[in-house]
C-alpha cells in the first residue's frame, strides 16, 4: 500500500491527467442515467399532478349523465362529478384554448373561477395580481340537442364574465388533465352548476373521476336508462320513451324496436312543404311513424290533417309529396323529396291531442310567431303567410302530415340519432339497452400514464449516445499519460522483469496502482455528474425547451441510476487501463520490417472501404437518403485505412539516400497506435460539429416544404367545432367568410381527440388523434407517401379509402410510425367507437415529415363509420397564392372569432415540429463540441509528451548535424499531419453525411462552415508552431 501511494504521489503528473479523463467520463455516464431517470420521474410526477388519486375515468363522450349518479354507493365517497368543456379566452388579441372545468368547489364564489399556474403565466399574472381581475370566457352553447343536427339555433358559442379569485396550485390538481402528455394545460375551474346552466344542461355532468377501480360491470349494475337521458312515460294507452337531446341513439333504437316487436318508432322533422298539384303548405311539421292509431302505415302513405288537406285540397288516394332538407356532410344541404299519396285524412283536433306527437326542437318551438324563428337552417321567411301564423299560434308544432318511418327515416336520420320518439302498448324492455350504447365509456388514467411516462423518450440513452464523443476523448485523454507513463517507467519495469516478475504480476501491480486513482475519481464523478444533470435539467426547461416543450424538471438522483453509472464508470476505466497496460508491457520491436503481404492486405482493404463509400453514396441516392450518414462514417474509416497504408508504407526502414521526409513518416509509424487515436477522436468531434452545423436547413427547401404542407398555407384550428362546409357558397354565408379569395381550396378535418403522438410529446403514445378528411382531397394536395404496406404501384390513398374485415386502413408520419409509437406498417391500434365497440385501425401507409405530425390519417367516410356523432371540423386547411395569405388569415382570424380559431401558416406549423429537431442538434453540437474539445486537449498532451519523450531523439539529431531550423521543420510538419488531415476528413465526412440537402443550406451556414473549418486549421498551425 505504502508502494502505491509512494507511486501515485512520484508520477501525479501522469495521475492527474487520468484521473480528470475519469472523471469527465464517470460525470457524463452517471449524468446521462441520472438526466434520464430524472425527466422520467417528472414524467410520473406530471401524472400524479394531473391525475391525483384518481384510478378510475368514467366519462360520457358527446352525451352527459344525470349527476344523480355520483350519488350511488358505488361512487359515494369516492368520486368526483364533474363537467367539463373545451372554451377559449382572449388575451391582447390573442386566443387562447383552455379547458373548462365544473367542479363542486365551495371555494369559487358565483360568477367566480379559478385558473391553474400554466394559464397564468400564459396571461402573465403574478400571484398577487390574479383576485380582482376579470375573464371573459367563451364556451360551446352546447345544450343537450347536438349542436351538429339541422335542427338547432345558428348560435355556436355563448359567453360569460367571471371574476378571478385565485390560482389553484398543482398539488391541489390545478394541473387536471386527462391526455397523457407533458405540456401543461391551461385550465379554469368553475362552478359546476353555474358551468350547466350556461350550457343549458342544468343536472348534467361528462366525467367521474374515481380514486377506486370501477369495472365495466360494476357499472353497468347501477346504470339505468335514465341516467344518459332515456327517460320513459306513461301516457294512458302506450308508454313512451324519448331522449332529453331529442334523438335517441340508432342502436338504442334498434335494440328496442328488436326487445319490443309491437313497438312504433316516431321521427319529427320539419320539411319544406306539402304540396298537392299546384298548391303547398310552407314550412310544416310532420311526424314518420311505423303505425298510427294501430293501422301500419304503408311505406307510400302519408295521412293529412284535415286543416292541411282543405287548404291544398288533398282527397285520398291523391298524389302528393314533401320536400325537405337533407344534409350528410358539414351541413352541406340539399333538397329532397318524398313521392307518396294520401292514405287517409284526419281530423286536425286529433293530432293535436296528442301532445307528444311532434318533438321540441330548440329554437322553434317556444317561438312565439314563425317568423321568430332561430334555425340553422335557411328559412325563406317571405313564404309565410298570415294563415301560417294563425296555425302557429293555435297548434304550434302539431304535425300536418303523417309519413311512413320505414320510407323515409334513412332521410331524415342523422349521426346522432335514428328516433324522436319510441312508443309502445305496454312497458319496455329496456334489458338489452347498455351504456355504451349512449357513449359512456371507463378508462383507468393512471395505469396508461404511469406507462406512458415511463416508457417515453429515454433520456438516459439519448445523452448517453450524445455524449459519446465527450466519453470517447476521456478515452484518449486517459491512455495518453498512461502510454507516456508506461515509457518513464521502463527501466522500472525492465527491473521487475529482471528479478522474475512474470508479465502478469507486473501488470496487476501497476493496474492495482491506478485502482485507488480510478475509484476517488469515480466519487468525484458522480457529484461532477450531479452538477452536470442540473446543468442539463436546466438547459432542458431553457435554452433547449423546443425539445421537450416543457420546463420544471425536477433532479432525482436515484442511487440505482448513481450507482450503475458510478459502476459502469470504474468497469470502463479498469478494463481499459488494464487492456493498456498489456499492450505496453508486449516488447514490439521498433525496427520490425513489415511483410509484403501485411502491405498488400492494407492496400486491399483501403480499396474495398473506398468501393463501400461510393456504393454506399449511389445507393443512398437512388434508394434511402439517411444512409448519406453511412456514407460520411465510410469516408472516414477509409480515410483512416489510406492513412494507415500510407504511413506504413513510407515508415518502415529503407535502403537507400536518406531524406528528411523519411524521418517525419518512420516517427508517424513509430507512434501509429497513438497517432490513429489522435485521428479517429478528432476527426469525429470534427464529423459531428459540422454535419449537425450543415443538418440546420431551414425552410429554404421549397420541395421539402410542399410535401411538408401538402402546398397548403393556412392551418385553422378552432375551440369550437364548426359544422358548415366551407367549400360551398352558403357555407361561406354562414360563417362570414364570403371575401375568401375565390380559387381557394379548402379540407376540412374532423377529431377524434385522444393523445398527441408528435415529437412534442414525450410520453409513450398508445391512442394517438384520429383526423377524418377527404381522402381525395388529400391526394390532389402535394404530400408525399414514404412507404406503405400496399403492392408497389397502388394508389395508397384510394387504397385506405376501403375497410376490409373491419380493420380500418390510415395513414401516420413516418417519424411518428418509428420514433412515437414504435411500430410498424401493417400493426394496427385499438379504439373504442362512440357505441363503446373495440374498431381496429391498420397502420397501412406513412407521410414524409408532414403538418400531420403527431395525428393518425383515416378517410372521413370510414371515419363516420366509427364515431359517427363527430361532425364539425375542428381544423381546416386553405390553400391561397402566396401573396393573399396574410390577407386571408386575418380573415379567418376575425369571421371566425367566435369559434376560437388559432391560424398559423402551415410553415411555421411545419417549424414548430423541426424545433424539436433542432433543440436536439443544439444538445448534440454542444456535447460533440465539448468532445472536439477534449480531443484538441488531447492531441495538445500528445504534442507535448511528444517533446518530453523525444529530448534524446532530438539531441541524436544535433549530433548528426541537423541545425535548430531544420530539426524545428521536421517536427512542425510531422505534428501537423495528423489534426490538418483529421480535419480534411472530418469535413469530407460531413459534407458526405449531408450531401442530399447540401443545395438546401444557406449561405450564413456555409460562410460559418467555411470560417470555422480556417479557424481550426490555423489553430492547429500556430498552435504546432508555437509548442516547438
Amino acid at each position: 500500500m505504502n508502494l502505491v501511494k509512494a507511486n501515485i504521489t512520484f508520477y501525479i503528473r501522469f495521475y492527474r491527467l487520468i484521473a480528470l479523463a475519469v472523471l469527465i467520463m464517470t460525470a457524463v455516464i452517471v449524468g446521462s442515467f441520472v438526466v434520464g431517470e430524472s425527466v422520467r420521474s417528472t414524467l410520473v410526477q406530471r401524472v400524479y399532478e394531473r391525475l391525483g388519486d384518481t384510478e378510475t375515468i368514467l366519462f360520457s363522450k358527446n352525451s352527459f349523465l344525470e349527476s344523480s349518479v355520483i350519488t350511488n354507493p358505488l361512487f359515494e365517497g369516492h368520486a368526483r362529478s364533474i363537467l367539463v368543456s373545451n372554451g377559449f379566452i382572449s388575451d391582447a388579441g390573442r386566443m387562447i384554448p383552455v379547458m373548462v372545468w365544473g367542479v363542486d368547489d365551495k371555494e369559487i364564489p358565483s360568477r367566480g373561477v379559478k385558473i391553474n399556474q400554466a394559464l397564468a403565466e400564459e396571461l402573465t399574472y403574478r400571484d398577487a395580481d390574479v383576485e380582482g381581475r376579470d375573464i371573459v370566457l367563451r364556451l360551446p352553447a352546447t345544450g343537450l340537442v347536438p349542436s351538429g343536427s339541422l335542427f338547432v339555433t345558428d348560435n355556436y358559442t355563448t359567453s360569460a364574465r367571471f371574476a378571478l379569485e385565485g390560482i389553484v396550485p398543482a398539488e391541489d390538481g390545478g394541473n387536471l388533465n386527462v391526455k397523457n402528455e407533458q405540456i401543461l394545460p391551461y385550465n379554469i375551474f368553475i362552478n359546476r352548476a353555474e358551468l350547466a346552466s350556461i350550457l343549458d344542461i342544468e343536472g348534467r355532468i361528462n366525467l367521474i373521476l374515481c380514486n377506486k377501480i370501477v369495472s365495466y360491470a360494476d357499472f353497468a349494475g347501477i346504470w339505468h336508462p335514465s341516467l344518459s337521458g332515456i327517460k320513459e312515460n306513461s301516457h294512458g294507452e302506450f308508454a313512451e320513451i324519448t331522449s332529453d337531446r331529442m334523438f335517441i341513439q340508432r342502436d338504442a333504437v334498434q335494440t328496442l324496436y328488436t326487445h319490443n316487436s309491437e313497438s312504433n318508432r316516431l321521427f319529427s322533422y320539419l320539411v319544406n312543404s306539402i304540396t298537392v298539384g299546384n298548391r303547398s303548405i310552407p314550412y310544416s311539421f310532420a311526424t314518420a311513424a311505423d303505425q298510427y292509431r294501430g293501422r301500419a302505415l304503408q311505406e307510400n302513405e302519408i295521412i293529412l290533417s284535415d286543416y292541411a288537406a282543405k287548404r291544398i285540397g288533398a282527397k285520398v288516394n291523391d298524389a302528393i309529396r314533401l320536400t325537405y332538407f337533407v344534409s350528410k356532410d358539414l351541413k352541406t344541404l340539399s333538397t329532397d323529396t318524398l313521392y307518396s299519396r294520401v292514405g287517409q285524412i284526419v281530423p286536425l283536433g286529433e293530432l293535436f291531442a296528442d301532445k307528444t306527437l311532434s318533438a321540441d326542437f330548440p329554437g322553434l318551438s317556444d317561438m312565439e310567431k314563425c317568423t321568430d324563428w332561430d334555425s340553422d337552417l335557411p328559412i325563406n321567411m317571405d313564404l309565410i303567410t298570415k294563415e301560417d301564423e294563425d296555425y302557429w299560434a293555435q297548434y304550434r308544432t302539431t304535425p300536418k302530415a303523417l309519413v311512413s318511418y320505414r320510407a323515409i327515416y334513412e332521410k331524415w336520420g342523422n349521426a346522432y340519432g335514428s328516433a324522436t320518439a319510441i312508443r309502445n302498448d305496454k312497458p319496455f324492455n329496456t334489458s338489452g339497452l347498455d351504456a355504451s350504447m349512449f357513449g359512456v365509456q371507463i378508462i383507468y388514467p393512471k395505469e396508461l400514464g404511469l406507462s406512458a411516462a415511463r416508457n417515453g423518450v429515454d433520456f438516459s440513452s439519448l445523452f448517453l449516445s450524445l455524449g459519446f464523443f465527450i466519453i470517447l476523448s476521456a478515452i484518449l485523454l486517459m491512455l495518453v499519460p498512461l502510454s507516456e507513463m508506461m515509457y518513464v517507467r521502463r527501466n522500472e519495469i525492465a527491473l521487475f522483469s529482471a528479478l522474475g516478475y512474470p508479465k502478469k504480476r507486473i501488470t496487476g501491480i501497476l493496474w492495482r496502482e491506478s485502482a485507488p486513482v480510478v475509484f476517488v475519481s469515480s466519487l468525484i464523478g458522480i457529484v461532477a455528474g450531479l452538477l452536470y444533470t442540473w446543468l442539463i435539467l436546466v438547459l432542458l426547461g431553457s435554452l433547449w425547451k423546443g425539445a421537450t416543450h416543457t420546463g420544471g424538471f425536477v433532479l432525482f438522483p436515484n442511487m440505482g441510476s448513481v450507482l450503475t453509472g458510478f459502476m459502469a464508470g470504474i468497469a470502463v476505466s479498469l478494463i481499459l487501463l488494464r487492456v493498456a497496460i498489456v499492450r505496453a508491457l508486449k516488447n514490439h520491436a521498433s525496427n520490425r520490417k513489415i511483410q509484403n503481404n501485411s502491405l498488400r492486405r492494407k492496400l486491399c482493404l483501403a480499396l474495398v472501404f473506398t468501393l463501400a463509400t461510393i456504393i454506399s453514396v449511389y445507393w443512398a441516392a437512388a434508394n434511402a437518403i439517411s444512409l448519406f450518414v453511412v456514407a460520411g462514417v465510410l469516408l472516414i474509416v477509409t480515410a483512416a485505412c489510406w492513412g494507415d497504408y500510407v504511413v506504413s508504407r513510407w515508415g518502415v526502414p529503407q535502403s537507400g539516400l536518406f531524406h528528411s521526409s523519411k524521418l517525419i513518416w518512420a516517427n508517424l509509424y513509430a507512434n501509429k497506435k497513438r497517432v490513429l487515436l489522435s485521428f479517429f477522436t478528432l476527426t469525429a468531434g470534427v464529423f459531428i460539429v459540422f454535419s449537425v452545423g450543415l443538418n440546420r436547413r431551414g425552410f429554404t427547401d421549397n420541395a421539402q416544404l410542399i410535401s411538408g404542407t401538402g402546398g397548403y398555407s393556412l392551418w385553422c384550428e378552432s375551440s369550437v367545432p364548426m359544422y358548415h362546409n366551407i367549400a360551398t357558397q352558403a357555407g361561406r354565408e354562414k360563417l362570414a367568410l364570403n371575401d375568401l379569395p375565390e380559387d381557394t381550396r379548402v379540407i376540412q378535418i374532423t377529431r377524434y381527440s385522444a393523445d398527441d403522438a408528435s415529437c412534442l410529446n414525450l410520453n409513450k403514445v398508445s391512442q394517438p388523434t384520429v383526423l377524418g378528411l377527404d381522402m381525395e382531397l388529400l391526394k390532389t394536395a402535394d404530400f408525399e407517401i414514404e412507404r406503405s404496406m400496399y403492392l408497389a404501384g397502388e394508389a395508397v390513398f384510394e387504397a385506405v379509402q376501403t375497410a376490409v374485415d373491419s380493420i380500418y386502413p390510415v395513414l401516420i408520419d413516418e417519424t411518428v410510425l418509428m420514433w412515437g409509437l414504435m411500430l410498424n406498417l401493417g400493426d394496427t391500434i385499438s379504439y373504442e367507437s362512440g357505441t363503446g365497440k373495440k374498431v381496429y385501425l391498420q397502420l397501412a401507409g406513412t407521410l414524409k415529415n408532414s403538418i400531420f405530425q403527431g395525428n393518425v390519417l383515416m378517410d372521413k367516410r370510414l371515419f363516420s363509420e366509427i364515431w359517427n356523432e363527430i361532425t364539425g371540423s375542428e381544423i381546416a386547411l386553405f390553400q391561397v397564392d402566396e401573396q393573399e395569405t396574410e390577407k386571408t388569415k386575418r380573415l379567418l382570424e376575425q369571421a371566425l372569432n367566435e369559434y376560437g380559431v388559432k391560424v398559423t401558416t402551415t410553415a411555421q406549423r411545419l417549424k414548430e415540429f423541426n424545433s424539436v429537431t433542432d433543440a436536439y442538434l443544439n444538445i448534440f453540437l454542444t456535447l460533440g463540441g465539448l468532445g472536439l474539445l477534449l480531443g484538441i486537449m488531447s492531441f495538445i498532451i500528445v504534442v507535448r509528451k511528444d517533446f518530453v519523450s523525444r529530448r534524446e531523439q532530438i539531441s541524436l539529431l544535433h549530433s548528426l548535424g541537423f541545425t535548430n531550423t531544420r530539426i524545428e521543420k521536421l517536427l512542425v510538419k510531422e505534428n501537423r499531419i495528423v489534426p490538418l488531415y483529421a480535419i480534411v476528413t472530418g469535413v469530407l465526412g460531413s459534407l458526405t453525411g449531408v450531401v442530399s440537402g447540401l443545395l438546401n443550406v444557406s449561405i450564413w451556414i456555409w460562410l460559418t462552415t467555411i470560417l470555422l473549418t480556417a479557424l481550426l486549421t490555423l489553430c492547429v498551425i500556430a498552435f504546432v508552431r508555437f509548442k516547438i
